[in-house]
């Protein structure tokens, strides 16, 4: 899409990695929490009545809170480029960030600001790769169940466009505690048993059996839509609001309180389109990001 580009760094001995994505222009964004242990920088400033109406970046992230660092090496890219909101005394970059618990992979050693920098180097328009690299690097999924084999998870990537030129992107960090389904319900990763079968964590769950016990900030699938469709802060909110159901088509059980599920929307066009018609994209996207994300999924 013109106008985003998209960075990675890959740490595979470390097991994280963070994200980045880049505006060439002002953009609009909006974003709603799903999940209820998130770990966030600078999300406000998406809010309808902040007076800050745009942003420079976006970061998805390992390393949990301390992965909200890597920040820090996307403000001084941006900064370097004269890019950021003007103030009396020089521009601030605006850059949301948002991260995964990815800590007990591999290493507790997350993304730093360094490695966030050299994904800003390595930024290109067109940037569709997907699979484990980025801030998908350290994800798993499938921990609920006692005694379970887990997966890998991943990043994932999506497009819909539609004839009259109007895009929706979607990149997914898959990190969840449930299972990961395709449109038919079927299960295509998650918690194995011993013989590699997949077990149904909602299968689990409504049999009455108890899930492990996790530590709560453990997981996270955090999604990043975009689209050439110009719309406003509150236009974006409603979207948002919309696009969550792809989280719930494709991963049960979903929200809980072991995840920090987030889904941003950032309007990064002058195309026309409706709320609805973009919304409806948005949800579908998010689905097939999360597929993609956990289509080479191996079980750890």
């Amino acid at each position: 899409m013109r106008g985003l580009k998209v960075g990675h760094f890959t740490g595979l001995e470390e097991g994280t990695g963070v994200s980045v994505f880049l505006f060439d222009q002002l953009a609009v964004g909006a974003y709603r929490v799903c999940g209820a242990a998130p770990a966030t920088h600078e999300l406000i400033v998406m809010d309808s009545d902040n007076s800050v109406g745009t942003v420079n970046g976006l970061v998805l992230t390992g390393g949990s809170a301390y992965g909200l660092y890597a920040a820090k090496g996307v403000m001084r890219y941006l900064t370097e480029k004269g890019q950021g909101y003007p103030t009396p005394h020089g521009i601030v970059p605006i850059v949301p960030v948002a991260a995964i618990y990815d800590l007990a992979y591999k290493k507790a050693q997350p993304p730093d600001e360094n490695e966030a920098y050299r994904a800003c180097l390595a930024a290109k328009e067109n940037n569709h790769e997907s699979g484990r690299i980025g801030a998908g690097t350290g994800a798993t999924i499938g921990r609920i169940i006692p005694g379970a084999k887990p997966m890998t998870g991943g990043l994932g990537y999506a497009e819909l466009a539609l004839k009259n030129g109007v895009k929706v992107l979607a990149y997914a960090v898959v990190n969840c505690v449930g299972d990961v389904r395709d449109e038919t319900g079927k299960i295509i990763a998650g918690a194995c048993n011993q013989q590699d079968q997949f077990i149904g964590c909602n299968n689990y769950l409504l049999s009455g059996f108890a899930e492990e016990a996790l530590f709560h900030p453990a997981n996270s699938t955090l999604v990043a839509v975009f689209t050439n469709a110009k719309f406003s802060k509150d236009e974006l909110s409603r979207i948002v609001k919309m696009g969550i159901a792809g989280f719930a088509r494709a991963i049960s059980p979903i929200f809980t309180r072991y995840d920090g599920d987030i889904l941003f929307c950032i309007s990064i066009g002058e195309r026309i389109a409706s709320e609805l018609t973009v919304g409806t994209m948005a949800a579908e996207a998010v689905r097939l990001a999360i597929v993609n994300a956990v289509k080479d999924s191996e079980i750890l």
